[in-house]
């Protein structure tokens, strides 16, 4: 299910990314960024975005991924506090129906998140969550393919004579976007793990 929640996304929102990101170096004047326009408007460029895209989300672990989304090390998605930090946050969990369906003893952060995963899982089919699911596997890709931008523009000093100024603001702008969009994917993460369980309880 998570490949069709996928299915589209490298080539109507992360190759756009890549699009922008070079229409903003020839807008700073940088050298050479003509030769790569040039490149968009012909070549087929769409098409070897997207499998560039794919190939390169494809060589990017998931564990790396959600380091690059939730800025932690350890217990990284929001489901391993799924039920000890969002539910309890969400007014409309009641904690009595949700301890009912919890097993009894505390659960660690690998437990919490293997059991809503596992309650995410039965739930595919609806549509709601799995709109959940694609907002936020959009907004985790594309924060990982600008954070992979804002780390190769320092490599525009040695491959262009271009002001380093200007570099300096493309790689500032491309470091903002991904701080956003990072944010964005979290919340995300996190509006998907407090439906599943929300729909879960009222449900049971």
């Amino acid at each position: 299910m998570a490949d069709l929640l996928k299915t589209g996304i490298n080539m109507k929102y992360l190759a756009p990314i890549v699009v922008a990101y070079v229409a903003a170096a020839g807008l700073l004047g940088l050298e050479r960024a003509t030769q790569i326009q040039t490149l968009l408007q012909h070549a087929g460029f769409a098409g070897l975005a997207g499998v560039a895209m794919l190939v390169l989300q494809e060589l990017i672990p998931r564990s790396l991924k959600e380091v690059l989304v939730f800025w932690r090390l350890r217990d990284r998605p929001p489901g391993c506090r799924a039920f000890t930090g969002i539910a309890p946050k969400d007014p409309r969990v009641d904690p009595t129906d949700l301890a009912i369906l919890l097993p009894s003893g505390t659960m660690t952060a690998t437990e919490q998140n293997a059991l809503w995963y596992k309650w995410l899982k039965a739930m595919e089919g609806d549509s709601a969550i799995a709109d959940n699911h694609r907002r936020f596997l959009i907004l985790r890709d594309s924060a990982v393919l600008l954070a992979l931008l804002t780390l190769i523009t320092p490599a525009l000093l040695i491959w262009t004579p271009s002001d380093p100024s200007r570099i300096l603001m493309l790689g500032g702008g491309m470091l903002l976007a991904y701080v956003l969009v990072a944010l964005s994917a979290r919340n995300a993460a996190v509006r998907l793990v407090g439906n599943v369980v929300a729909r879960k309880v009222g449900t049971a």
